[in-house]
C-alpha cells in the first residue's frame, strides 16, 4: 500500500490536468507492460457534480486511476482520487477508450523529466497475478 501511495504522490505533484495526467500514467503503464485503457468521457459524482470532458485510466481489474477529479469537483467526500474501485458509491465513469502513444519527447514536455525517472508501478502486476 505504501508503494502505491508513493507512486501516486510522485504523479500528483505534476502540474497537469486530467488529459495530460492520463497520458503520463498510460506511458508509465505501457513502459512496464501493465494492461490498461486510457479513457475519455464524463465523470458523475452524486455528492459533487459532473465533469465533461474528463480523462482517466481503467485497469483490467475494473479499478480506475483518477488524480484530477478533485481539481474540478473539490475535495468533498465522495470525490474520487487515486485508485478508485469500480463500484465506488455515487461515482459513475462513462467513456470510451483512446490510444496513447508512449513518446519520450511528449513525456518530457508534460513532466519536465524522463520516463526512467519515475518509479515503476510493478505493484499493479503483483495485484493482477494474485487476483
Amino acid at each position: 500500500m505504501l508503494e502505491e501511495y508513493r507512486w501516486l504522490a510522485s504523479l500528483d505533484v505534476l502540474r497537469l490536468e486530467c488529459d495530460g495526467m492520463t497520458r503520463v500514467i498510460s506511458a508509465l503503464l505501457q513502459r512496464d507492460g501493465i494492461a490498461h485503457r486510457p479513457m475519455a468521457g464524463r465523470l458523475n459524482v452524486e455528492a459533487a457534480g459532473q465533469i465533461e470532458p474528463h480523462y482517466w485510466i481503467e485497469l483490467d481489474d475494473g479499478r480506475h486511476i483518477d488524480l484530477r477529479a478533485r481539481m474540478w469537483l473539490g475535495d468533498k467526500p465522495g470525490v474520487p482520487h487515486g485508485f478508485v474501485p469500480a463500484d465506488a458509491a455515487g461515482v459513475r465513469y462513462e467513456g470510451s477508450a483512446f490510444e496513447v502513444q508512449a513518446n519520450p519527447i511528449v513525456f518530457w514536455a508534460l513532466t519536465d523529466t524522463t520516463i526512467e525517472a519515475f518509479g515503476s508501478p510493478d505493484f499493479l502486476k503483483v495485484r493482477a497475478q494474485a487476483g
